[in-house]
């Protein structure tokens, strides 16, 4: 598998998307002299080499690292599941198209994520003349990912999504970044050419905490070697499995990307990784068509499986361990049961009125699927290809 940087062949980008871009660009290097002086000092501190270090390290993330983009793909988007939408329309539309998230519901204008783009962005998407003269192109929004630099088995926001498809470096060209997502605000911003300030705010994590995005005990040297290694040739077996390695459980630690522009299967996606519970689905089914029509691999990571009679009271909230057992199959929940019961409560919401309204019962289940990530074990073993 080829993870040169290359091109990002036949991307047009409209005006606001390229504004964005720069404004983000342009704030991220106005902090970059702070940014280089705080890494310079962590950097010696670990006994490496200030400026060949950051050097080899920017160039190993710009050059190699891949922005991956999660997702729950038995969701229903109107009458079809995500999985059917990627299969048949080989694009991956962002919140404000399809209005369904797996964070903050509020893509829509003057929602909590329309000003949060208008924020971070500096209103790239929101003056006419960035936006084809109407103000609002749900469109043009850009797509929600995480920069994947720690390449753990459960991806790097699987907080967002049991499966994910792992776009090709070159798409990073048109990406922008933030250490934390972009709902909080964050100081520390970047593009694939001006990282310096995002590598500064996870080596200060490191440096403080021993602590780097789902990854706990790890120092600051081995943090840039682990960087560096991106750019390493891998042996086949390695490339066959690109999941391999623990799962971090990783929740809340992100370095968020928004990418901007089209995103399609055809040009931009290396590879789709998927939950082992839609194996013998229909949802499964869609993933290996999707392989097969795109040409990009399918891989299986080992999931997630937890005993509805092991699920806390104390982690996100007492309500949980009543749903995973009204959910449970066999004892068991998956993620495939959890997409099960949200099919069944957007067509039949009558039914579970007892737990409160759609929107209500819709946040215990996405609480839910992070109980299962935090406690629930590997499944059993499962094949690595599609």
């Amino acid at each position: 598998m080829d993870h040169s940087r290359g091109e990002d062949v036949g991307v047009r980008l409209h005006p606001s998307q390229e504004r964005a871009i720069s404004n983000v660009q342009i704030q991220a290097a106005s902090l970059r002299p702070a940014a280089e002086q705080n890494l310079a000092h962590a950097l010696r501190t670990a006994n490496l080499d200030p400026n060949g270090t950051l050097a080899v390290t920017t160039q190993a993330i710009s050059t190699h690292a891949s922005v991956c983009l999660h997702f729950h793909p038995d969701r229903l988007v109107g009458a079809r599941s995500v999985a059917q939408c990627l299969l048949e329309d080989g694009v991956y539309r962002s919140q404000f198209e399809t209005r369904i998230s797996n964070g903050s519901v509020s893509a829509h204008p003057g929602g909590l994520r329309d000003e949060w783009e208008r924020a971070l962005f500096q209103g790239a998407y929101h003056s006419d003349d960035n936006s084809g003269g109407s103000g609002w192109r749900p469109d043009l929004r850009p797509k929600y990912g995480a920069l994947d630099l720690m390449r753990n088995a459960d991806g790097p926001a699987i907080r967002f999504g049991s499966c994910w498809l792992m776009l090709k470096p070159t798409v990073s060209r048109r990406c922008t970044f933030t250490f934390g997502g972009s709902q909080d605000q964050p100081k520390w911003v970047g593009t694939s050419t001006e990282l310096t300030g995002v590598l500064n705010a996870l080596v200060e994590e490191c440096f403080t905490r021993e602590f780097a995005l789902g990854v706990h005990g790890i120092r600051v040297g081995a943090l840039m070697q682990r960087l560096v290694s991106l750019g390493e040739e891998k042996d086949e077996e390695e490339e066959k499995r690109p999941e391999t390695g623990r799962p971090s459980r990783n929740l809340d630690h992100v370095i968020e990307a928004q990418v901007h522009g089209e995103v399609r299967l055809d040009r931009d996606v290396e590879l789709v990784v998927a939950d082992p519970s839609f194996l013998e689905t229909a949802t499964g089914e869609h993933l290996r068509a999707m392989s097969r029509k795109y040409d990009f691999p399918l891989r299986w990571h080992p999931g997630f499986r937890l005993r509805a009679s092991d699920v806390p009271p104390d982690f996100r909230g007492p309500a949980m361990p009543s749903l995973a057992e009204r959910i449970a199959k066999a004892g068991f929940i998956t993620a495939a049961d959890i997409g099960v019961a949200v099919g069944d409560l957007v067509r039949n919401p009558g039914a579970w009125e007892d737990r409160g309204t759609v929107a209500d019962v819709l946040q215990e289940l996405k609480l839910l699927w992070h109980v299962l990530v935090r406690f629930g074990e590997p499944a059993d073993a499962q094949p690595v290809g599609g």
